[in-house]
């Protein structure tokens, strides 16, 4: 937690918010407010002279980016990102002074898909369900059909032990499978994991299981930190479930892997390439993952519910009203000076 500088109860806090994604959920910051407040919007299309004014005379701002040299933010005390990645807010572009904090709110959807896609490929739901919509009963027992697999029997490895880790360990872990995690810091609650490595023990850890989950931050030490020898390293019957960042795995290597039988498969939820002004719809990959049937992909919304952005925007609204009493400050990522 930090502690910013008292404030004025009576006085509104001057609040931006910056960026279409953030500007439509307008009614949530409007509904869950219970204290003065005044906002500015500033979508996409505005110009960056109104973009300047909004956090000129701002105490805070709401962001999924802040890539942006500030013209003058002497007064900007909180940049609040909607989201956990912050790695899109540039901190040489804001004073020393200001505080940036980012939300969760996303790990309760997250651990449901992790779940959920580790039931899907254990029950090999994808095939069964194309084969019988087909008119197909080759997968049934009543003919005798191949059995399938049960999660129960497996291990998961969980890497990156944060919020999200360790709510897809408890999710697991109720299925009664065998639940490692790895990461820099063990979690003061390791209850719902049979064991614990160390970061430095990755390579040992990758050895042991039958389905892998990134959920690890993405930083320098972090990129490409599943390369194509740690790759090698895992079980060729194993799953890579990568809900982290794209670049957290050396994009080629995995490729390779999935095609050449190093591993069984994946499934993707995060990429190497988004959508942008240039071009609103790309392939995800330089590579041809779509075209692999090993490979289960979605377009990074294993997170994206309505349940999701609201517990999000109460976070939001807690940091702001925090900041409009003169409290401590949480999920704080960079403490203001």
């Amino acid at each position: 937690m930090t502690e910013p500088r008292s404030t004025d109860a009576a006085r509104p806090l001057h609040v931006a918010l910056l960026g279409d994604m953030v500007v439509r959920n307008l009614p949530r910051l409007r509904a869950k407010a219970d204290f003065p407040i005044e906002i500015a919007c500033v979508p996409n299309a505005a110009s960056a002279a109104e973009r300047d004014a909004a956090i000129r005379g701002a105490d805070a701002a709401v962001v999924n980016a802040f890539p942006w040299p500030a013209t003058d933010a002497r007064g900007l005390r909180l940049v609040q990102v909607q989201g956990a990645g912050w790695e899109k807010v540039d901190t040489a572009c804001l004073p020393a002074s200001t505080t940036v904090c980012n939300a969760f709110g996303h790990v309760r959807a997250a651990a449901e898909y992790a779940l959920m896609t580790m039931l899907m490929w254990t029950h090999q739901w994808k095939a069964v369900e194309d084969a019988f919509r087909g008119g197909s009963w080759a997968w049934s027992g009543s003919v005798g059909g191949p059995f399938r697999d049960e999660l129960n029997s497996r291990t998961v490895g969980i890497v990156g032990l944060g919020h999200m880790g360790r709510e897809i360990a408890a999710r697991v872990h109720a299925m009664g499978v065998r639940v490692l995690g790895c990461a820099r810091t063990a979690p003061a609650d390791t209850s719902a994991f049979d064991h614990v490595y160390p970061l430095a023990q990755l390579d040992a850890f990758l050895t042991q299981c039958d389905f892998v989950i990134l959920a690890i931050a993405l930083v320098p030490e972090t990129t490409g930190l599943i390369d194509a020898r740690r790759l090698a390293l895992m079980r060729r019957g194993a799953v890579l479930v990568n809900l982290a960042r794209g670049p957290v795995v050396d994009e080629r290597a995995l490729y390779e892997a999935l095609t050449g039988g190093t591993i069984a498969g994946a499934v993707l939820d995060v990429w190497w390439r988004y959508p942008d002004a240039s071009d609103p719809s790309p392939r995800p990959s330089s590579l041809p993952f779509h075209t692999l049937p090993n490979v289960m992909m979605t377009p990074h919304s294993s997170q994206w519910t309505e349940q999701m952005m609201d517990r999000r925007w109460d976070m939001i609204v807690s940091n702001l009203r925090r900041l409009h009493r003169g409290e401590a400050l949480v999920d704080v990522v960079r403490a203001g000076q």
